[in-house]
């Protein structure tokens, strides 16, 4: 497991020809299926500044291995959306307001996202049921709530 703040700033190689393609900004997320399904890159000097997931090789502790001949592309609005995570708000569906995001943990094989960190403590990732520009929106009614 790892926390998107661990991944945030780490060198992007292409493991084709080893070049460096950039640092990790963010990541993109499947609210429906609480995975991640690409990296938002920074310092691009070519190619797309998304990458999707499944070209994600491996996570490592100095760089981020990925097949970049496959990028996808988001819109502004999207892009908006998915890079600002850390810092959100995390509203309940019924609009309670119950923190905000400090960190996220995710399964580095997979992209489960399997946490999620706040101040008042760290729900499960299954929870997630939309995310926005104005915040993260979770199930309210779980009983693994923390206080």
């Amino acid at each position: 497991m790892m926390l998107l703040s661990e991944a945030l700033g780490r060198l992007v190689i292409n493991a084709a020809d080893a070049r460096r393609v950039g640092t990790v900004a963010g990541v993109v997320i499947d609210a429906h299926t609480a995975h991640i399904t690409a990296l938002c890159l920074q310092a691009v000097k070519d190619g797309s500044d998304v990458i999707a997931w499944q070209n994600v090789q491996a996570i490592g502790p100095d760089a981020v291995i990925i097949d970049a001949a496959h990028s996808m592309q988001l819109s502004p609005d999207d892009a908006r959306v998915h890079r600002g995570l850390l810092n959100k708000r995390i509203l309940t569906e019924e609009g309670e307001e119950i923190g905000t995001m400090t960190d996220l943990a995710f399964d580095t094989a997979s992209g489960h996202i399997e946490e999620l960190h706040t101040g008042n403590g760290q729900f499960p990732g299954q929870r997630i049921l939309g995310l926005g520009t104005y915040a993260l929106i979770v199930q309210a009614d779980d009983p693994s709530r923390p206080a």
